[in-house]
């Protein structure tokens, strides 16, 4: 009696495993067939990701260019940007523009602008941010105002100057 309880037990347990991988099977498809290879680049030949230099930022940046995309790479620090882009260009043979930005500043967006002009944006990346401290903190309690006005800046005000570019 035993014996039939295991051999039932691990029918059951093969049944849910073939459920599984077929689901998943089902779901890779679906997927992979949803979005063609060529649907990203006819949005547009250029893709615009800020807070390239690290991070999420950076794999976007690299994906976008896997897929066949010319990327314009914003950031706060040059080297970094030279870097990644010197990389991208190398492995992906995409086109790689970078644009040197801060933005806990204003008056950042005329110089962005300026070096988007001309460019068929089909895709942007708005991926810049940052906190105020390394844990996580009530935001009136941030030490001083000036740290106040640039986590506005960053997190508030480039989300919603990207749009009206």
């Amino acid at each position: 009696m035993e014996k039939l309880f295991i051999s039932v037990g691990l029918f059951v347990c093969l049944v849910c495993l073939v459920k599984c991988m077929r689901f998943s099977h089902y779901l890779f498809l679906s997927f992979r067939k949803a979005v063609p290879r060529s649907f990203l680049r006819s949005m547009g030949q250029w893709a615009v990701i800020t807070g390239a230099g690290d991070g999420i930022g950076k794999a976007y940046s690299f994906e976008l260019a896997r897929h066949g995309l010319n990327v314009v790479l914003i950031s706060r620090t040059l080297e970094k940007l030279q870097a990644i882009a010197e990389e991208i260009e190398r492995t992906t043979g995409s086109r790689v523009k970078i644009v040197q930005a801060d933005f806990t500043r204003e008056d950042i967006y005329d110089h962005i602008k300026e070096q988007l002009e001309g460019l068929e944006i089909g895709i942007l990346v708005n991926n810049v941010g940052m906190l105020p401290n390394l844990f996580p903190s009530h935001f009136l309690s941030t030490p001083c105002e000036s740290q106040a006005h640039s986590l506005i800046h960053c997190n508030i005000t480039s989300v919603v100057k990207a749009w009206c570019m």
